[in-house]
C-alpha cells in the first residue's frame, strides 16, 4: 500500500509543479538582486536575460533528475531546455513592457505576475519536447 506522500512524488506533474515552485523563486530572487543592484545602470529590459540565464543552470539538474529523470545526453538536454527558458524570454520581453509602460505597473510587480503565468506553457514543452523519451 503507497502512502499519499508517494503517490504525490510518483507523480511528474506535482514534481513539476515543485521544481517551478524553486524556479520561480530563483528566477524572481535573480530578477530583483540585479534589478535592485543595477537599476541606475541597466535598463529593466537587460535583466531578464541575466537572470533567465542563471536560473536555467541553476535549476536544469533538478528539472533532468527529479522532474522528467532523463537519462539522456547532459549537453543536448540542457541546450533544448535552455531553448524553452528563451521562450520564457521571450514571454518576458512581450509583457513586461505592456505592463511596466503601458499599464504603469512596478517592475518587480510585474515580473511576479508573468512568472505566475509562465510554467503552465513550460509544462508542455519541456513535457512533449525537452525531456522526451
Amino acid at each position: 500500500m503507497t502512502t499519499t506522500v508517494e503517490r504525490v512524488l510518483s507523480d511528474r506533474r506535482a514534481r513539476y509543479v515543485a521544481v517551478g515552485a524553486v524556479s520561480s523563486a530563483v528566477y524572481y530572487l535573480l530578477f530583483t538582486a540585479i534589478y535592485l543592484t543595477t537599476s541606475h545602470h541597466l535598463h529593466y529590459l537587460a535583466i531578464p536575460v541575466l537572470a533567465n540565464f542563471g536560473c536555467a543552470l541553476a535549476t536544469y539538474p533538478l528539472q533532468r533528475r527529479w522532474v522528467f529523470r532523463s537519462k539522456g545526453p547532459v549537453v543536448a538536454g540542457f541546450l533544448r531546455f535552455y531553448v524553452i527558458c528563451l521562450w520564457a524570454l521571450v514571454f518576458t520581453y512581450a509583457g513586461l513592457p505592456l505592463l511596466v509602460e503601458l499599464a504603469h505597473v512596478p517592475v518587480l510587480l510585474s515580473q511576479a505576475l508573468l512568472i505566475v503565468t509562465a510554467p503552465l506553457i513550460n509544462y508542455q514543452l519541456s513535457k512533449l519536447w525537452a525531456f522526451r523519451r
